[in-house]
């Protein structure tokens, strides 16, 4: 008796901008990216590769599990895995992998190592300064 085993196929979703394109707004994504074009946005790449391609640009901060920068960022980048940085950012890197800058790398900003639970940054101030937020208040009791 012949015995088949199969191997689960990975199926590999990657999304391309290609060069001449342009997006205004904020890209949110479950797969990787590779952008040749403009964005005025931030992108974001829940998995897989955020390729910044040579001739791309981000006006926006970019967060990614691995990120490869070829192109131009003008924003914070945000590196949960791996980082390579082979273009330009001007914005401030956050990576908690791995990060390797080529010969080519131009940063005007700051390298900052963090934990990889905060590599996504919040700001639980401007919650609470959006008119549809609501707030509980206790009442005062009385002292006995």
């Amino acid at each position: 008796m012949k015995v088949s085993t199969m191997k689960p196929q990975t199926t590999l979703n990657v999304t391309l901008l290609a060069a001449g394109s342009a997006i205004e707004g904020n890209l949110i994504l479950d797969h990787g990216l590779s952008l040749f074009g403009i964005v005025d946005g931030s992108v974001i790449t829940n998995d897989g590769l955020l390729h910044i391609g040579a001739g791309g640009l981000v006006k926006g901060q970019i967060e990614g599990e691995h990120v490869r920068v070829d192109g131009t960022v003008e924003g914070d980048v945000h590196a949960r895995g791996s980082l390579e940085i082979n273009g330009r950012v001007r914005g401030n890197i956050f990576y908690s992998g791995t990060i390797r800058l080529g010969e080519r790398a131009s940063i005007d900003g700051q390298l900052k190592r963090v934990a990889r639970e905060l590599t996504i940054e919040s700001e639980p101030a401007a919650i609470a300064e959006t008119p549809n937020a609501q707030s509980l208040q206790r009442p005062a009791t009385a002292a006995q």
